[in-house]
C-alpha cells in the first residue's frame, strides 16, 4: 500500500476505532475494578467489626496485597489499552499489549533501577498508562502500513508465525521511537503539573477541596483513576484539616458531596430507574447498586459509560458542584450540625450523614441533595438512552431502506415494532459473529472447465467455515452479515487469503486463475479497489473479481472507474448470478465487462420447455454481445449435454468436481489434464 493510501485509510477510521478501543479497554477492566472493590470492602468491614485487628498478621498480608493491586493498576490499564487498540486496528492484540507494557514500564518510568534493584514507582503513572499505550499502538499501526510488503518471503511457513516475524521490525522501531519524543511529553507534563498544582498557601481549604473535585472528575472522565492519581501526584494532607467548623474536608467531601461515589451516582441510579424497562442505562444502574451503596463508582463510570461520553460530562461535573455549594452553605449557616467525626469513604450514604451530624439533619440534607442529583441526571440519561442508543440504530436502518422521513413520522406502535425487530436482528448477528470467531475461515476452490479445450480454465474461491467440531460448512452467515452491512471484514479476509493462496501456488510452480466473490459495495470503494490492485500486482491476469449487478446501480460513475482501474492492473471483472435480481441488458451494454456467469437457478428451470427456451435465448443474446459465458451449477450429464449444445465456453459444477481444499487443487489439475 502506498504512503498516501495509508494516510487516507488511517484518517478515515482513526476517530471511531480509537474511541471504541478505549471504551473496550476500560470495560474489560471492570472485573479488576469489581474484585478490587470487594477486597477493599471486606478488609475495611473486617476491621470495622473487629474480625481482624490492624496488629494481626492477616491484616498486614491483606493490606500489602491490596497495596500491590493498587500499584499495578497503571500496568493493567496499559496492557488493556494496548491490546484493544492494536486489535481494532488490525494488528495482533497480544503484540500490542506487550509493546504497551514495555513502553509504559520503561519510558513512563514506572519501573526504575536504583543501582541495586528494580522498584515500582506508580507516582504519576496513571496518565502515562493511558497516553503511552495509545501512542505505541497507533505508531505501530503506522509503521506496519509503511513497512515493505514481505509476505512473499514467508509463504512457506504458517500464517501465525509469519505475522510474528513480520512484526519484529515495526515493534522495534516503535519502541525506540519513544526515545525521540518522550522528553517533549515529559516537559509538557511537568509544565501542566506546575499549572494545576494547588497553591496551599494562597487558598482556603474549601477552595482547595473544590479544585481537587474538578480535577479528579476530569481525570475520571478520561478513564484515569482521579483520586489515586491526585493523591500520588499532589499533597492532599489539607483534606484532614477542617473545612467548616471542626468538620474535616475529607469527611465533608465524602459525606455531603460525593453521594454514591464519584459523580454522585446514587442520584444517577434513581434517575435510571425512571427510564423504560430493558434500557441499557437502567440495567447497568441495577447491576451497580450493591457497589454504589458503598461509593464504588467504576461499574457505572465505564459500563454506562460516563468516561469519554460528552453527553454525560455535564451532569457528571454539575451534580457534585451543586452538592458542594449547597452543603457548604447550609452547614456554614448552622442549619446542619456537624462533628469532627472521621469515617471511611465506603460508609453508605444516609448512614454517614447520620454519624457526621449525630442526628437526622445530615440525613435530610443528603436526601435533598439526592433529589437534586436525580433531577440533574434524568434529562441527560433519557437523552442518552433515546437518542444515542435507539434513534441512532433506527436512523441507520431507515437510511439504508431510503424511507427515513416516513419512518420518523410513524406512531408509537411502529416504533416499538422496529425496536423488537432490531433486537432480534442484533441477537442473530451476535450469534453469527460468535460462531465465526470460534471457527476458522477457509477458501475452497471449485474448478471451471473450458469446454473447447477440455482443460481447467480457472477456479472459483468459495468461502467455508471450519467449526470447532472439524465440520466444514458453507457461508450460511453471509446473509446475516449483509443485512447488518457488516461484510467488510469478510471481504478483506477473502482478498488477503486469496493473495496468500496465490503465493502458495506460485511457490509450487502453479499459476492458476482464481475468482473471488466480494460484496457489491466493494466496487464503490475506490480505496479498497486501489488496495486490491496493489496487493495482486505480482499476479497479473490471475485474479477475477465476481460482482452482482446491484453494485452498478449504487454509483455508476465510481463503479466504471474502478472496473477500469482493475483492468489496468490486469484483474478481470465477472458479472455473477446473471439472470436474477437486478439483471439488465442496458447495464451489460454499458459495463466494460466480458465475463458473465449464469445463475444456477436458470439452469435448474431447464427441466421445463419454457425454462430451456429462456436459457437458450439468454445465451444467444450474450454471445451476440460478444460475452464469454460461465454456466454455473451444472450437476448432471444431461445438463452438461444441454450446455455443450449451446456452445457455452466454461462450465462449473459438481458434474466435474465439488469445491476442493487448497492442498488438493494442484493434484486435481494434474489428474484432469492427463
Amino acid at each position: 500500500m502506498s504512503l498516501e493510501t495509508a494516510k487516507r485509510s488511517i484518517k478515515t477510521v482513526l476517530h471511531s476505532r480509537f474511541l471504541l478501543s478505549l471504551r473496550e479497554a476500560f470495560i474489560a477492566l471492570i472485573p479488576y475494578f469489581v474484585s478490587s472493590a470487594i477486597a477493599i470492602l471486606l478488609l475495611n468491614s473486617a476491621v470495622k467489626f473487629n474480625i481482624v485487628a490492624p496488629s494481626d498478621h492477616a491484616y498486614s498480608v491483606i493490606l500489602a496485597s491490596a497495596s500491590l493491586v493498587l500499584s499495578l493498576f497503571p500496568v493493567i490499564v496499559a496492557i488493556s489499552i494496548g491490546f484493544f487498540i492494536s486489535k481494532n486496528f488490525g494488528q495482533s492484540g497480544v503484540v500490542g499489549a506487550m509493546l504497551a507494557l514495555l513502553c509504559f514500564s520503561l519510558h513512563g518510568q514506572y519501573i526504575n533501577f536504583d543501582g541495586e534493584s528494580f522498584r515500582l514507582d506508580p507516582t504519576g503513572g496513571t496518565p502515562y498508562a493511558v497516553i503511552i499505550p495509545c501512542l505505541s499502538s497507533l505508531i505501530l499501526k503506522l509503521v506496519v502500513n509503511l513497512h515493505p510488503n514481505l509476505d512473499k518471503h514467508f509463504h512457506h511457513i504458517s500464517r501465525f508465525l509469519s505475522e510474528k516475524l513480520l512484526i519484529i521490525l515495526p515493534f522495534t522501531l516503535t519502541f525506540f521511537s519513544f526515545y525521540t519524543f518522550m522528553p517533549v511529553i515529559n516537559f509538557a507534563g511537568d509544565l501542566i503539573a506546575s499549572w494545576i498544582t494547588p497553591d496551599i498557601s494562597q487558598s482556603t481549604i474549601a477552595e482547595l477541596t473544590f479544585e481537587r473535585m474538578l480535577f479528579t472528575h476530569g481525570l475520571w472522565f478520561l478513564g484515569i483513576h482521579g483520586d489515586n492519581t491526585f493523591n500520588m501526584v499532589f499533597d492532599a494532607n489539607y483534606l484532614m484539616q477542617p473545612i467548616i467548623g471542626n468538620l474535616p474536608a475529607k469527611t465533608f467531601y465524602d459525606t455531603f458531596v460525593l453521594i454514591g461515589g464519584t459523580g454522585c451516582f446514587a442520584g444517577l441510579i434513581i434517575a435510571a430507574l425512571f427510564l423504560k424497562s430493558g434500557s441499557h442505562e437502567k440495567n447497568i444502574a441495577k447491576l451497580s447498586m450493591p457497589f454504589t451503596a458503598f461509593n464504588f463508582c467504576e461499574i457505572i463510570l465505564f459500563a454506562l459509560p460516563i468516561f469519554l461520553n460528552p453527553i454525560m460530562l455535564i451532569p457528571f461535573v454539575m451534580a457534585p458542584t451543586i452538592n458542594f455549594v449547597i452543603s457548604y452553605t447550609v452547614i456554614d449557616y448552622g442549619l446542619v450540625n456537624v462533628s469532627n467525626e472521621t469515617i471511611s469513604w465506603m460508609t453508605p450514604t444516609l448512614v454517614n450523614g447520620f454519624i457526621v451530624s449525630q442526628g437526622l439533619s445530615g440525613v435530610l440534607l443528603q436526601l435533598f441533595l439526592l433529589c437534586l442529583n436525580t433531577l440533574v441526571y434524568y434529562p441527560f440519561l433519557k437523552w442518552h438512552s433515546e437518542q444515542i442508543n435507539f434513534d441512532k440504530a433506527i436512523s441507520k436502518l431507515s437510511d439504508q431502506l431510503n424511507i427515513s422521513e416516513q419512518l420518523r413520522n410513524k406512531g408509537e406502535s411502529d416504533f416499538i415494532a422496529h425496536q423488537i425487530d432490531l433486537e432480534k436482528a442484533n441477537k442473530a448477528l451476535k450469534e453469527v459473529l460468535s460462531e465465526i470467531s470460534k471457527g476458522r475461515l477457509l477458501l475452497y476452490y471449485q474448478p471451471q472447465i473450458c469446454q473447447f479445450s477440455k482443460t481447467v480454465s480457472g477456479f472459483e474461491a468459495l468461502l467455508r467455515l471450519e467449526k470447532q467440531s472439524g465440520d466444514i460448512v458453507g457461508p450460511y452467515f453471509l446473509e446475516t452479515l449483509i443485512k447488518h452491512d457488516e461484510t467488510e471484514i469478510i471481504d478483506m479476509w477473502v482478498i488477503e487469503q486469496a493473495h496468500r493462496d496465490l503465493l502458495y501456488f506460485n511457490s509450487k510452480g502453479f499459476k492458476p486463475v482464481i475468482s473471488i466473490n466480494v460484496n457489491p459495495k466493494v466496487m464503490t470503494n475506490s480505496l479498497l479497489v486501489e488496495y486490491i490492485c496493489e496487493v495482486f500486482k505480482d499476479f497479473p491476469s490471475q485474479l477475477k473479481i465476481e460482482i452482482v449487478e446491484s453494485s452498478y446501480l449504487t454509483d455508476k460513475k465510481t463503479v466504471l472507474k474502478n472496473i477500469k482501474s482493475l483492468q489496468n492492473a490486469k484483474i478481470h471483472t465477472v458479472i455473477d448470478d446473471f439472470g436474477t435480481g437486478y439483471s439488465s441488458l442496458a447495464m451489460l451494454s454499458e459495463l466494460p465487462i466480458k465475463y458473465i456467469k449464469l445463475d444456477k437457478s436458470l439452469l435448474d428451470d431447464t427441466g421445463t420447455v419454457k425454462g430451456k427456451e429462456f436459457y437458450q435465448h439468454v445465451v444467444e443474446l450474450l454471445h451476440k454481445m460478444d460475452k464469454s459465458i460461465v454456466a454455473e451449477g451444472v450437476e448432471t450429464h444431461e445438463q452438461l449435454a444441454f450446455i455443450n449444445g449451446l456452445k457455452i465456453e466454461v462450465v462449473q459444477g459438481w458434474v466435474y468436481q465439488k469445491a476442493l481444499a487448497k492442498k488438493d487443487v494442484i493434484n486435481f489439475e494434474k489428474r484432469f489434464e492427463k
